[in-house]
């Protein structure tokens, strides 16, 4: 249940006519949008050099495309900029080797699977393959690390 005091105001409020918003182009009496005022364009610009709205900056339909035909142009002349990044200030999140979910990550999804190349992977089969690596120096601070993988029955693998 209402009061008859939040009544009266909420039909006040609907009796009040929006304030209209100055515009600059007809305060300072500007003639006409150029693409070389870059100061006057900024101002209809937001802090990421988005174009305001008409309803934000107080212009007409007419000013409105006048000033968005002047912006293209002077960003097409580089004298705008088409984007600025803004940095957030946002504290750093602990990151483990996948990312920030890390600790989750064995909890959800139980025990990992081992890789193909993991010598107990391959428990199907029952061959047993040997490695063998050997360090060569190519040029005075250069090495180079040959390994060499064989099978038992003597294929390369």
């Amino acid at each position: 249940m209402t009061s008859k005091s939040n009544k009266l105001r909420a039909q006040k409020a609907l009796l009040r006519k929006p304030k209209k918003r100055s515009n600059v182009v007809v305060k300072e009496k500007v003639g006409f949008v150029d693409y070389k005022d870059v100061n006057l364009l900024q101002r209809y610009m937001s802090d990421r050099s988005k174009l305001r709205a008409r309803r934000m900056n107080g212009n007409n339909v007419q000013l409105q495309r006048d000033i968005a035909t002047a912006v293209k142009n002077a960003r097409e002349m580089a004298l705008l900029p088409y984007v600025k990044q803004v940095s957030a200030a946002r504290a750093p999140r602990e990151r483990g080797e996948y990312g920030s979910d890390d600790r989750d990550r064995d909890r959800d999804r139980g025990p990992r699977r081992p890789r193909r190349d993991d010598s107990s992977s391959s428990g199907a089969s029952t061959q047993s393959s040997a490695s063998f690596s050997e360090t060569i120096e190519v040029a005075p601070n250069i090495t180079a690390e040959i390994s060499t993988e064989t099978n038992t029955d003597g294929a390369a693998s």
